[in-house]
């Protein structure tokens, strides 16, 4: 009976995770965003996967008291892009959601671009422009930080 509790205690102490810290989760939300640029890219014409963006930024909402009232305005436009029901609808909320934290993004070194052309702001990883929004033109666009 004995070893049954040593062995209960030890599993559960083993089956804790570590906390998540509030860099992580913002870390992760950053990432996210990376993922759904990457996937504008790859597909011109139909809609894309915009799932886990809103639990993401709740979750920073939730533990970053500094930025939460940015959190909250960038989580009316994730949950709006997840309902979104056309590629120029993702487009233009995803847009809008990036233009929010735009701000936050060098904190993790992640940067924030302009497209000049659509006058729509996206944020990704690296300092090299690949446009989301113009199919025929990728290399088009300003680093905004």
């Amino acid at each position: 009976m004995r070893n049954v509790f040593a062995y209960i205690a030890t599993a559960s102490v083993v089956s804790v995770a570590a906390p998540t810290t509030i860099e992580t989760s913002e870390l992760r939300l950053f990432q996210r965003l990376t993922v759904f640029h990457e996937q504008l890219l790859s597909s011109d014409e139909k809609r894309t996967n915009p799932k886990g963006l809103v639990n993401l930024i709740r979750d920073a909402k939730d533990k970053v008291q500094v930025a939460r009232v940015l959190y909250a305005k960038a989580l009316t436009f994730a949950e709006l892009l997840e309902k979104a029901r056309s590629r120029e609808e993702q487009e233009f909320l995803f847009a809008e959601l990036c233009y929010t934290l735009k701000d936050i993004a060098p904190k993790f070194e992640f940067h924030a671009f302009y497209c000049p052309s659509t006058h729509k702001t996206w944020i990704a990883k690296g300092e090299k422009v690949r446009n989301p929004y113009l199919s025929d033109a990728r290399e088009s666009g300003t680093i905004l930080n």
